[in-house]
């Protein structure tokens, strides 16, 4: 299994970007149960303020979108703990990366996820995670 971060819903959403074919076609590979994902719960937040206050999407048409996904019978959601809290601001301090970053770490690590799909590089840094950008170059 591997996690899911922010970035590749905000892409698979929004048409708009370059990175979309790669991004909804990863989402479609889970809607056909081709693949299983997991995705702790701020991701979908995270994406909610990305495609309408970012994006300038609809707010109830991002939210039905989300809601679609976070009803996929292929996709495991991590909810966000008290220790889950304290481990991403161990995560924040030892690979200096932004809280909600560390906190998706947190949050996959601590059910023994150490793959992630993601754009974002800040992701490399970190020894306990590999990062697997669906975006083709």
């Amino acid at each position: 299994m591997i996690g899911v971060d922010s970035n590749i819903i905000v892409y698979a959403l929004n048409s708009d970007l370059p990175e979309h074919k790669y991004c909804v076609e990863l989402l479609e590979n889970v809607a056909t149960g081709k693949e299983i994902i997991a995705i702790p719960s701020i991701v979908f937040m995270e994406s909610y303020h990305a495609l309408v206050y970012a994006y300038k999407f609809d707010h109830l048409e991002v939210k039905n979108r989300l809601i679609t996904i976070v009803d996929s019978d292929n996709i495991i959601i991590f909810n966000i703990s008290t220790s889950t809290i304290l481990y991403a601001f161990e995560i924040a301090g030892q690979y200096n990366i932004g809280g909600r970053d560390a906190l998706i770490t947190a949050s996959l690590l601590e059910n023994n996820v150490k793959k992630i799909y993601s754009h974002d590089h800040d992701f490399d840094g970190i020894n306990e995670i590999k990062r697997m950008d669906p975006v083709k170059n």
